[in-house]
């Protein structure tokens, strides 16, 4: 096993309000396996090599990090704890977070892990299941440090039977780099149809991400800038989002970045409403104690 640790941080993206799920879904724990969905995440990248994780939470879960989770992670994993809040903007903008009640997005959870990741680091967010090869993956595209790379989904693997879910839906060269991505907000399915609020139909072989990102530091300070214009733009609407898929396309449009993406080899599990964790659970145990499956991936 190669080991990356002097390198690479492992973020996780756990701030979330889980306002569909209806919870801190980030923390829900598999009885089964007496974990949460972050963990085996933290298990995996440690498999590849990662040795240094960023939690990025909300202070609401922050204690039952430090008192739950934090005491079963591996002691030779070095953990920091970012905590993201609404009030975290430039001074000149603090009265717009006054009506704010939800974080501004995975661009400013990006944001508060700064001051502790590494030079390279992957990024996913904490109620996601990428798969036990997912982070060796990004690690052997990016082995090289000529480019940022992410693991891309097909579609009709990420979809609720639930409601909508938001995607960035991908466009991919031919040469494997993505050229495009779009965040799709409330994805549906209707048959065979698939339809979000930018368009009326999805093709349904589409690539998406599902916010794993293999990056480096120079990142951050675009994402310090660019947040400034956000909010200049969004500084009366309290609901807008800064997403990080967003930040990351201007950058592609702009030639200042360039993305491989690489096809996922195992399936992705994750969890946006409530009625669809037990399932999902159920298919993490099979897979963690090498159970043959029975279940479809929701």
């Amino acid at each position: 096993m190669k080991t990356h640790d002097n390198a690479y941080s492992l973020v996780i993206l756990a701030a979330g309000l889980g306002t569909r799920f209806g919870g801190d879904k980030q923390i829900a724990e598999i009885d089964s396996l007496s974990k949460t969905i972050m963990e085996i995440s933290i298990e995996h990248a440690h498999n590849a090599g990662i040795q240094h994780v960023v939690l990025v939470v909300n202070d609401r879960i922050e204690p039952y990090i430090r008192t739950r989770i934090l005491p079963r992670i591996a002691p030779n994993i070095d953990v920091d704890i970012a905590v993201q809040s609404v009030e975290q903007v430039p001074p000149y903008f603090k009265s717009v977070t006054e009506k704010r009640t939800k974080p501004w997005g995975t661009g400013h959870a990006l944001l508060a892990a700064k001051p502790y990741v590494r030079e390279h680091f992957i990024v996913i967010t904490a109620d996601d299941y990428y798969g036990k090869s997912a982070f060796s993956e990004l690690l052997l595209a990016t082995e090289q440090g000529k480019y940022w790379a992410m693991l891309g989904y097909p579609i009709l693997q990420t979809l609720s039977e639930q409601g909508g879910v938001n995607r960035g839906i991908c466009q991919i060269s031919h040469d494997g780099f993505l050229t495009r991505i779009d965040e799709h907000i409330n994805i549906v399915q209707e048959g065979s149809t698939l339809t979000s609020n930018l368009t009326q139909e999805i093709d349904s072989e589409s690539c998406v991400s599902m916010t794993i990102w293999a990056l480096d530091y120079s990142i951050f300070e675009y994402l310090e800038n660019n947040f400034i214009n956000f909010l200049k733009i969004n500084d009366s609407v309290v609901c807008g989002e800064y997403y990080l898929p967003d930040q990351i396309q201007q950058l592609i449009t702009q030639g200042q970045a360039c993305v491989k993406v690489k096809p996922a080899k195992d399936a992705w599990l994750g969890v946006t409403y409530h009625h669809e964790f037990e399932n999902v659970a159920q298919q993490l145990t099979q897979l963690i104690k090498n159970k043959p499956q029975s279940c479809s991936s929701s």
